[in-house]
């Protein structure tokens, strides 16, 4: 009877092993494969031609030897797992910093861009011709993406469409007023050339104001993210000098709920600082 009782408990152990193995490969997969189409579709709309099987062999090989390594020298599993949570959401973090930095320069870009469009077009040259020009002399993001506009020109896409798709691609104000000011003069006619240079120095002017804004909102925000770093510099200062009494907090569940009540009102607190000192124009 005890032998058949073992020998029952043992299937079942190995059966559970190959259940959890299979949905572990499974969910691998599944992984692998929603991480490579996000990394192919943000690097192709950032042109960063990067191979994605190399960046998840990175992220795979981050997300194990970084937490196991917090877990050997710290010797507690919460640090472990919350370093194995950034890592996780790191990449689309990363992805969306790459693309809002790409949008700042394509913003700070476009108002000599445009002023040069119509200098070109009142030298004479048509609209198409004026924009090669500038993708010519232009520099990375804006004439990346103008190039891309002219590029569907040339297989047949109508300008329209190639204009709404480069407002698609660039979902930003300056972009939507520019496309909006070439449709409005193809379709009612108007000089092309004076409108561009109108919406080029107004968007110069709208950009000198948001340096403006963001560098008198520069205290509020580096204050809020003094004010969120702080207790965790504190707190890790405290478990380093006081372990003993700082314990309970990484070994107790009490201590689980005070970090983690800590952590959301961190967050709340850091965007709420941020919303304070984030102004539109």
């Amino acid at each position: 009877m005890i032998w058949m009782i073992a020998g029952l408990a043992f299937c079942s152990m190995l059966l559970a092993g190959l259940y959890f193995a299979s949905a572990g490969d499974k969910f691998m997969a599944r992984y692998q494969d929603a991480f490579m189409d996000q990394a192919k579709a943000n690097l192709a709309d950032m042109f960063l031609f990067v191979d994605p099987s190399k960046l998840y062999t990175l992220n795979i090989a981050m997300f194990v030897v970084l937490p196991l390594l917090a877990w050997i020298i710290s010797g507690n599993w919460v640090v472990a797992a919350v370093l194995a949570g950034l890592i996780a959401v790191l990449p689309k973090k990363l992805y969306a910093f790459l693309k809002q930095r790409r949008l700042n320069k394509i913003q700070a870009q476009l108002p000599d861009a445009l002023m040069m469009l119509s200098g070109t077009m009142k030298a004479g040259l048509g609209f198409s011709p004026a924009l090669e020009g500038l993708i010519k002399d232009g520099y990375p993001p804006l004439a990346q993406e103008l190039a891309l506009v002219l590029r569907e020109q040339r297989i047949g896409v109508k300008t329209d469409e190639a204009l709404d798709h480069f407002a698609e691609r660039v979902p930003i104000l300056d972009a939507r007023l520019f496309v909006s000011a070439v449709q409005i003069s193809r379709e009612v006619g108007g000089n092309l050339a004076e409108s561009l240079a109108t919406l080029g120095e107004t968007l110069r002017r709208r950009l000198i104001m948001e340096n403006k804004v963001k560098a008198l909102t520069a205290q509020g925000r580096l204050q809020g993210i003094v004010m969120a770093m702080l207790p965790v510099g504190m707190v890790a200062y405290l478990a380093f000098m006081y372990p003993d009494t700082m314990e309970p907090m990484f070994n107790t569940p009490i201590g689980y709920g005070v970090i983690a009540i800590g952590a959301v009102l961190e967050y709340v607190g850091y965007k709420i600082c941020l919303k304070i000192m984030t102004i539109d124009i």
